[in-house]
């Protein structure tokens, strides 16, 4: 069933604190916050940053996705999403032991196309076909990896890594953390066997996602630190494509820098982005969006993260998204100044850029929190019902 319109996170975080018996005072003091801010956050007067959600989840010893709702159980039950996960959660049960198959995996380089297919579809938020496939994809790939030797079981490897990067895009994305978790773990087991340096920055980069949830900031920061220290001097099949990934973990960094409130941190790592991506122009490898317009939009979420609502529309009007980029990084920038625009009272500019972001990416955008915060807070505050932000939130399901 669609939450009520009042169950926003600061009521979820409320509600909480009370079953934990704490004042706001005492929760206040557990999460390092003012009793001012916290106040503000539940009554819905103030936004509910993540990384004031992070802080507070860990002081009340539960998840950020208690507090942001997720998974959304019946909207993924009513879109029949629910289904597509279950049958993931088995196949991923196995990712060592050779499976008792009469026939033989298809080469492995078949194998590879698939697997460059459901990647396209991370990248472009096309979950439905992508949870669809991976788990047969899964036991192919076991299998062949299982079935081969050389090159093509350590492609089959890079193949397994490739599978299991997209499971963790679709659970992280439906809120299921510990399926994310469990494939984060497989990336790592699968990185070496892969022979693939960019492999092992890409799980460091995901791994600094995961802390955003946690609010180990210090943790990610040193996961991307190390991570582009071992990248020096590494021999990669794709020399140029490294620099994506040195440039890729600086904007993590500066998103993390950016949670801690480390400004002067967060734009040192920009500029380090900025210089790279200006040196080496697009580059969509390893699945990455890389590029001055990544940089861009980086910029607008961590002036967002620091709740500078005026700068990041500054910053937002010299972005320039080309022409096929990635469907799911452009629905994410239009998600992120929807939000921008609704806390800076511009609730007319807010919907417009929600209405993007469904109409680039519709299912990355109905099963995002940041879109169900920003429409309830725009419900909260509409003076004259708008029919158009009634039927987004219709659609959104709140």
């Amino acid at each position: 069933m669609p939450q009520h319109a009042d169950e926003h996170t600061g009521a979820r975080l409320a509600r909480y604190r009370k079953q934990r018996g704490l004042t706001q005072q005492g929760l206040a003091m557990r999460a390092h916050i003012s009793k001012s801010l916290l106040s503000k956050v539940e009554a819905g007067h103030k936004p509910a940053s993540p990384a004031l959600i992070a802080a507070c989840a860990r002081a009340l010893s539960v998840t950020t996705s208690d507090l942001l709702g997720q998974p959304y159980v019946e909207e993924l039950r009513r879109d029949r999403m629910d289904d597509l996960v279950q049958p993931i959660r088995i196949g991923m049960e196995n990712w060592d032991v050779p499976l008792d198959w009469d026939t033989p995996p298809r080469p492995v380089p078949l194998i590879r196309a698939d697997i460059q297919r459901a990647l396209d579809q991370r990248r472009e938020a096309d979950y439905v076909p992508m949870a669809r496939d991976l788990p047969a994809l899964i036991d192919e790939t076991v299998h062949a990896v299982h079935t081969t030797d050389g090159e093509a079981r350590r492609l089959a490897h890079e193949c397994l890594a490739g599978a299991f990067r997209c499971v963790f895009t679709l659970a992280w994305s439906f809120g299921y953390i510990d399926l994310a978790t469990v494939a984060l773990d497989r990336i790592a087991i699968c990185a070496p066997p892969a022979d693939e340096p960019g492999l092992a920055a890409i799980h460091a980069y995901l791994r600094a996602q995961t802390v955003l949830s946690s609010g180990r900031y210090d943790v990610g920061l040193r996961v991307v630190d190390r991570a582009l220290r071992e990248l020096d001097g590494q021999d990669a099949r794709r020399p140029q494509s490294i620099d994506a990934l040195r440039g890729s973990l600086h904007l993590r960094a500066a998103v993390l820098s950016g949670r801690a409130k480390d400004q002067d941190s967060a734009q040192a790592r920009l500029a380090e982005a900025a210089a790279i991506a200006e040196r080496t122009g697009e580059l969509p490898d390893y699945g990455l969006t890389w590029g001055t317009p990544n940089v861009g939009v980086h910029a607008v979420a961590i002036a967002s993260e620091l709740e500078q609502w005026d700068q990041a529309i500054r910053l937002a009007e010299n972005v320039r998204i080309p022409a096929g980029w990635s469907r799911s990084r452009s629905g994410h920038h239009w998600m992120d100044l929807g939000r921008v625009h609704a806390w800076a009272g511009h609730p007319d500019k807010a919907l417009a850029c929600l209405l993007r972001a469904r109409k680039i990416a519709p299912q990355q955008t109905r099963y995002h929190p940041t879109v169900r915060e920003t429409v309830l807070m725009l419900k909260r505050r509409e003076r004259i019902r708008s029919s158009s932000l009634a039927h987004y939130a219709e659609w959104v399901g709140v």
